[in-house]
């Protein structure tokens, strides 16, 4: 598995909506459903950056990661379905952190579904901790 920080948008958003298309028939669905490569590529042309991890040249995971003035915030950390549980969303994550200690920010954040047990362990696990609800 090799991370790429050149991640088009157009490859994103496939992995993206595969990752969160378990969301659609929730009572609110995820907003990650209604983005397309033009929104993501709109944020991208704001400075939002897109990382990726690749097995054997297919992206396999993405994220989104906006430097703010003091830390760092990722979003849409999105792996898809047959490679989750793999170790994929925690490599991801460690290298947001490397980048975000690199650019001198020293606290990252993000949000995650109160009924997302899973991701929370997983945040948990890594050090992350819960500050609203």
């Amino acid at each position: 598995m090799k991370i790429q920080t050149d991640i088009k948008a157009s490859d994103a958003i496939t992995v993206i909506h595969q990752a969160f298309k378990r969301y659609e028939t929730d009572p609110q669905p995820s907003s990650a459903l209604n983005e397309t490569e033009q929104t993501i590529q709109n944020e991208m042309n704001r400075g939002t950056k897109l990382f990726g991890v690749y097995d054997n040249e297919v992206l396999i995971a993405v994220v989104k990661c906006v430097l703010k003035e003091e830390y760092i915030y990722f979003s849409r950390l999105s792996v898809l379905p047959e490679n989750q549980v793999k170790g994929v969303a925690t490599k991801l994550i460690n290298f947001v952190e490397d980048y975000s200690l690199e650019n001198n920010r020293f606290v990252s954040t993000c949000k995650v579904r109160k009924s997302e047990e899973g991701n929370i362990a997983l945040y948990s696990k890594l050090g992350y901790e819960i500050v609203n609800e």
